[in-house]
């Protein structure tokens, strides 16, 4: 299989690209006029180009730090504190802010880790209920 393709061209083997990428971990480039707009690769070989700005609020603390992508819902963080301890947490909510000057801002709200667990298996219906 190719390395790359027209844009036009991967839209009728879409299926095909990415199966063959699933089974042999080749990233693919997908091009526009002969230069690369965009790759299908596996999750863990493609990453991502750019960094973005957030401001995540954690329990009562709140600190801006840049991450390679804005994280998802369900995602889960791990926190050294200054004294060397370890505190998990997991993504609850995603905000997007667009201000009247143009400026974005992307606030990322992050809940202990074991309360989130504890909500979720006291509010998830038992497998066998529906």
């Amino acid at each position: 299989m190719e390395k790359s393709y027209g844009i036009e061209a991967a839209r009728a083997k879409l299926g095909d690209i990415a199966d063959h990428v699933r089974t042999t971990g080749q990233v693919t480039a997908l091009t526009r006029h002969g230069r690369t707009v965009a790759v299908i690769g596996p999750a863990h070989a493609v990453q991502p180009a750019g960094s973005v700005e957030v401001r995540l609020f954690v329990g009562d603390d709140d600190r801006t730090v840049v991450l390679p992508a804005v994280p998802r819902i369900g995602e889960s963080f791990r926190i050294e504190t200054a004294q060397g301890d370890e505190t998990h947490w997991i993504v609850t909510n995603v905000q997007w802010d667009l201000l009247h000057d143009g400026e974005t801002a992307v606030n990322v709200m992050l809940d202990p880790y074991e309360d989130y667990s504890a909500w979720i298996a006291a509010n998830q219906p038992a497998p066998n209920q529906k």
